[in-house]
This record gives structure tokens, C-alpha cells and sequence, in this order.
């Protein structure tokens, strides 16, 4: 059941329950009153809630259904996808062996590539291929007639696209997707024990996460967007993230962590997730968008 801040979308998909947070659209208000600017250009304001709506919404479940399909055709269990204003969580337990985690880490990822195609492709069948630049023409175009309207939002949807694969897969940020495949990257292919990944691990997170704060603090001094505002509430759940793991690591308490305490952690990427009878340290975790 929905907590009374939330509502379900239901469970149509494999039987996987949707829970939408009601905060979810934060980013959705944050552009919309920095557009209020341009309300001169009413469809460009009716271009942004479409957009930061029904377009990212549909993104963001896209992606994290990609998580909760991989883990629950590797024989982990799900227990729901979670709709937040930082993105998602799909709630998974755990898969078999650390290539297996590696994999589910990935799949979020690539849903963006089929998903920007999708978008590419209906911005090429709008204009034919031909370029419409970025925010400040988009603007103009925007209210000019229909077809410019969806060429905007397809041309804006394929570089949210982009930029959502770029951000989860190569920043290398626990608890983002790329710190994920960074932490089992630093075992399988760097062979490093689990206790010097997890330091390795948080250190790099602290160090990318401090400088997401300085960049959302620039950005709101400068008045750059709104969405330097949510960059900097992401690095600070980055930094809270890694810095707890950073202390568990130098406690050596990495038991009950949700990654780095399960079985195919501490063995290195070998045999299962977890032996005959013995419970996972944490049987949920939380994969972000």
C-alpha cells in the first residue's frame, strides 16, 4: 500500500508495483516557475510541464524497470520501483554473483539508447534531419505551430535522454548507477579486496559529490536554472551516501552495508550471491536513476 504522501500506478508490468512520490515533480515546479519568464510564449510553457511530466516520468520508469526486469530474470525478487524527485529506486534483492549485480547496475543505463533512438527518430520524421539548436530558439519555435512544438520536445527528449546515460553510467558515484558498476569494476577487473574497494569506492563519491555542491552553488548565485538546485540536493545525498560508507570501511563494518555486505562482494565476484541457508546482509536495495 502507498504511503499517504505517494499513489500507486499499479503493478501492470510482471506483477512489479509503481509508487509515485507526490515530490517527484519538484524538478517539474522548479523549471515551470523559471519559465514563468517567458509566459509571453505560452506553448513554450505548456512545451517544459510536458517535458519535466509525462516525458521524464515515462524516462525514469523506463529506466528502472530496466533494473527490476534484469534482477528478476537473474532470480532475484523485486519489491517495487519508487518514483522520487531525485529519479527513481527500484527495490531489488539480491542476484546471483557479483556479474550478475553488475549487469542489473547496467541495464537501467541502457534503456536510455533505445529510448533516445525512439525520440531521434521522431525528430528526424518532424524536420526532416535539419538542426533546431537549443533553449534560447527553442523558445521562439516552440510557439510557432505544432510540428515545431514536437520538434522541440523530441530534440529536448533525446538529449534528456543522453544525459541520463552519460550521468549513470559514467560518473563513477555510489549509490548513482556508475558507482555501482565502478565498485564491482574495482573487484572483477582491478582485483581489489572488498574493503579497499569500499574506500575507493566513497572517496571517489566524496571527491565528485563535493564538486556537484560547488557547481549547484555557483549556479544558483548566477541564476544559471533550476536544475543546479536538484544537482546540488543529488550531491548531497551522494555525499551523506559515501561518507557512511567511507566510515563503515575504515570501522571495517561493512556487514550489513546493502552492497558491499553481501556474500559476492566479500568473495571477490565468485560462487553465488549467498550461500545454502545464510541471509543476505540486507535483502533490498536501492538502485537510482
Amino acid at each position: 500500500m502507498a504511503p499517504p504522501s505517494a499513489v500507486s500506478l499499479g503493478s501492470c508490468v510482471a506483477g512489479i508495483p509503481v509508487t509515485l512520490h507526490y515530490s517527484f515533480f519538484l524538478l517539474l515546479v522548479i523549471e515551470f516557475a523559471n519559465a514563468i519568464r517567458y509566459r509571453e510564449y505560452p506553448m513554450y510553457m505548456l512545451f517544459v510541464v510536458v517535458l519535466y511530466g509525462p516525458v521524464l516520468l515515462l524516462t525514469i520508469v523506463i529506466h528502472e524497470f530496466g533494473h527490476a526486469l534484469t534482477t528478476k530474470r537473474m532470480g532475484g525478487e523485486v519489491g517495487g520501483i519508487v518514483l522520487w524527485p531525485l529519479g527513481g529506486f527500484a527495490i531489488c534483492g539480491p542476484v546471483e554473483g557479483l556479474k550478475g549485480d553488475l549487469k542489473v547496475a547496467l541495464m537501467g543505463p541502457a534503456t536510455h539508447v533505445p529510448q533516445g533512438l525512439v525520440w531521434w527518430i521522431i525528430y528526424v520524421a518532424v524536420t526532416g534531419g535539419n538542426s533546431c539548436g537549443r533553449r534560447g530558439r527553442s523558445i521562439w519555435m516552440c510557439s510557432r505551430a505544432v510540428p515545431r512544438f514536437f520538434q522541440v520536445l523530441a530534440a529536448e527528449a533525446f538529449y534528456l535522454n543522453l544525459i541520463l546515460l552519460i550521468f549513470n553510467l559514467f560518473i563513477p558515484a555510489y549509490p548513482l548507477d556508475g558507482g555501482r558498476i565502478y565498485a564491482a569494476s574495482l573487484i572483477l577487473v582491478f582485483k581489489l579486496k572488498s574493503l579497499l574497494a569500499a574506500k575507493v569506492t566513497a572517496v571517489t563519491a566524496l571527491l565528485i559529490s563535493t564538486g556537484m555542491i560547488l557547481y549547484a552553488i555557483i549556479g544558483f548565485i548566477t541564476n544559471t536554472g533550476g536544475s543546479a538546485l536538484l544537482l546540488g540536493l543529488v550531491g548531497a545525498i551522494i555525499f551523506y551516501q559515501s561518507y557512511e560508507l567511507w566510515a563503515a570501511a575504515r570501522r571495517d563494518d561493512l556487514a550489513n552495508h546493502p552492497i558491499f555486505g553481501r556474500e559476492c562482494y566479500k568473495e571477490g565476484g565468485g560462487g553465488d550471491a549467498q550461500a545454502e541457508g545464510e541471509v543476505p546482509a540486507q535483502t533490498d536495495e536501492a538502485v537510482m536513476a
